[in-house]
């Protein structure tokens, strides 16, 4: 990544290799801060209720099979788990598309420049990576 010419405005030049290299790297890492780790662990078994924490305990012990709050904690740890599961695949789905316009621009050179459609395609799979839509469907 350069700054741009002009001073720090807040704005930069994305130079070649980046987006596969840098972006991506930090992307990537994201992603695994989110689904691996001992609070990802934790979450994953408090949610299949397996490994150390086979539920809540009500101070003395166990709750019951039928309590109400352990079913409804594991609801939420397996809905929770599930979200953050989306999060890392988009981030996972966004990695491969920064490194396929990477390519794209490396070989824009030789082949033909990207066009905005292209541009449009990627970002539109990057959003859809996410959960999400884009607000205007690229062209076809």
């Amino acid at each position: 990544m350069a700054k741009d010419d002009g001073g720090d405005t807040g704005t930069f030049k994305v130079t070649e290799g980046w987006l596969k290299g840098e972006a991506r790297t930090r992307v990537l890492a994201l992603r695994d801060m989110l689904q691996k780790g001992p609070d990802y662990t934790t979450l994953t078994e408090f949610a299949t209720e397996t490994g150390a924490y086979k539920g809540l305990l009500a101070g003395s012990g166990a709750l019951g099979v039928d309590a109400t709050l352990h079913k409804v904690f594991t609801q939420l740890c397996s809905s929770l788990k599930a979200q953050v599961d989306v999060l890392g695949n988009g981030f996972n789905t966004l990695s491969i598309d920064m490194a396929t316009v990477d390519s794209i621009l490396q070989n824009s050179e030789d082949d033909a420049a990207l066009t905005a459609s292209e541009m449009n395609l990627e970002l539109a799979n990057a959003i859809k990576g996410f959960g999400g839509a884009p607000t205007n469907s690229p062209p076809a």
